[in-house]
């Protein structure tokens, strides 16, 4: 019998709470929203239990995060005196520390990502690096929770409609997989048409991303692990190589063992969208020059792909979410929970290198992370959200709680316009403005953009995490020039 094991949940305590105690409201996986009681001078990585809370009524450990620390800040201080930037860059980073420190969204974003670099590129103990980039991206996530409940709030779903929405934003958050796409679909429509600074749009988009990407691989992987029709451990070795080649996005030359994959994935009961993520992964619709095959609608193209796996799915036991295949509601149960424990782990563990099971379902909050592997995976199913938000028709945004009139265009033409207000991406690399580009061109740029989704190029995929990440675009060739990238990232604050 398999026992059930804890889940962690990762929060960012306020200076004064942590200081003094009191009550910190926290939302878990499940959709679900607890008082907690913070005990005085709590310290760094202290747990609180909460018996019975979590998904399946598992036991939840809370494990509590803060800048409380007096070396700590004496540390940051010190970065920004002693900073090559100018006073009023120094005044402007330190204001929005402070900010940071008490758990308080900051509007000076630039200041923010400068600040993070500082950190990150400093010679901090890699633990205290940790901690700062843990409250960073606390204070980002501040405001996207924020949103989310200003459109639950004036949305016309029903309580369990919303809770599964908060739910699936929680796993998202962890950086784990997910419950239910159709939900994930609408939380991706929320983030797209509200208010939010692009940035944090981007933030957001990478990680529900992600999630997709580990969803489908958590399946394919249990899938192919537990089949009946794979008789031969050897032969069940080669499928799984095959799938994994696949998922790195590099060729597979054995034209049977893709047969047998074919198969196996698109005559199972599994969910259909991992069915579409996998047949977008194994016909991907950019070639290696970064350019449409066709010229007609990227969108159409993946509702073609969709289409065709609902007629397939017709002679099997169709399962079209996470939540029916796992025979649970949605909102309470998510896909590990269901997989076999070995190969949910080294199935995430690949695609992330080690990411959020490893931190412990951290996540967002676990700063910059980069992951070599899955890089077809995450470019299908940036393609299946693309599509998935640019269907949304008004009503269904209505419903959702966006106003009437707000919204994106669905042709390839507006892609870049449509995936996360793509001017957050900056420049593509000819040196164009993402912006101005139409067509397959700005659909090629922003998935570039996008964790630099190497199946759209042909190359390997780069996905950069959590605090830093705006850092981590000036890179590009000048990763031993940190001071041009400061100056960089300075000038921001100015432009």
């Amino acid at each position: 019998m398999k026992l059930k094991q804890d889940e962690l949940h990762h929060i960012f305590v306020p200076y004064q709470i942590a200081s003094q105690g009191g009550t910190q409201k926290t939302t878990l996986r499940s959709g679900k929203s607890y008082e907690v009681k913070i005990p005085t001078r709590s310290p760094e990585g202290a747990k609180l239990p909460l018996v019975g809370c979590g998904l399946h009524k598992n036991d939840v450990v809370l494990i509590l995060h803060h800048l409380k620390d007096i070396n700590l800040q004496k540390l940051i201080d010190n970065l920004i005196i002693s900073g090559d930037i100018k006073p009023t860059s120094k005044v402007r980073v330190s204001n929005v520390y402070e900010l940071i420190k008490d758990a308080k969204y900051t509007e000076d974003l630039a200041a923010q990502d400068l600040l993070d670099f500082m950190v990150s590129s400093s010679k901090t103990d890699s633990s205290d690096c940790q901690r700062y980039n843990i409250a960073s991206q606390s204070s980002r996530l501040i405001k996207i929770e924020q949103c989310i409940e200003n459109a639950l709030a004036a949305s016309n779903l029903d309580e369990t409609e919303k809770q599964s929405i908060r739910g699936i934003y929680q796993c998202i958050r962890a950086g784990e997989g997910i419950a239910d796409f159709e939900v994930i679909n609408q939380l991706d429509c929320i983030i797209l048409n509200f208010p939010l600074p692009n940035e944090l749009k981007e933030l957001y988009f990478r990680y529900s991303v992600t999630s997709k990407a580990i969803t489908a691989d958590l399946f394919i992987v249990n899938l192919i692990d537990n089949s009946p029709t794979i008789t031969s451990s050897i032969y069940r070795a080669e499928i799984l190589a095959a799938y994994t080649k696949l998922r790195d996005g590099k060729q597979v030359s054995d034209k049977a063992c893709l047969h047998s994959l074919d198969s196996l994935i698109l005559n199972s009961d599994i969910p259909d969208d991992c069915k579409v993520i996998y047949k977008l992964m194994r016909e991907p619709l950019i070639n290696h020059k970064g350019k449409s095959q066709e010229d007609d609608d990227i969108i159409g193209k993946v509702k073609k792909v969709h289409d065709s796996v609902k007629r397939a799915s017709v002679v099997v036991p169709t399962a079209t979410k996470v939540a029916t295949t796992i025979g649970v509601k949605a909102g309470t149960g998510a896909a590990f929970g269901t997989l076999s424990g070995g190969a949910a782990t080294n199935a995430t563990l690949a695609l992330l290198g080690g990411g959020s099971v490893a931190g412990g379902g951290l996540g967002m909050l676990g700063g910059l992370a980069v992951a070599t592997g899955g890089a077809a995976l995450i470019g299908a199913a940036a393609l299946v959200s693309v599509a998935s938000v640019a269907q949304m028709d008004s009503e269904e945004k209505k419903n959702l709680g966006i106003a009437a009139g707000v919204g994106v265009a669905t042709s390839a033409a507006a892609v870049g316009t449509a995936w996360a207000a793509i001017s957050a991406f900056g420049m593509a690399g000819t040196g164009t403005a993402i912006g101005s580009l139409s067509g397959a061109a700005a659909y090629s740029a922003a998935m570039a953009a996008l964790g630099g989704v190497g199946v759209m190029t042909g190359g390997a995929a780069v996905v950069a995490f959590g605090a830093g990440f705006a850092a981590w675009k000036f890179l590009g060739g000048n990763k031993n020039d940190p001071k041009r990238i400061l100056k960089q990232l300075e000038a921001k604050l100015y432009s």
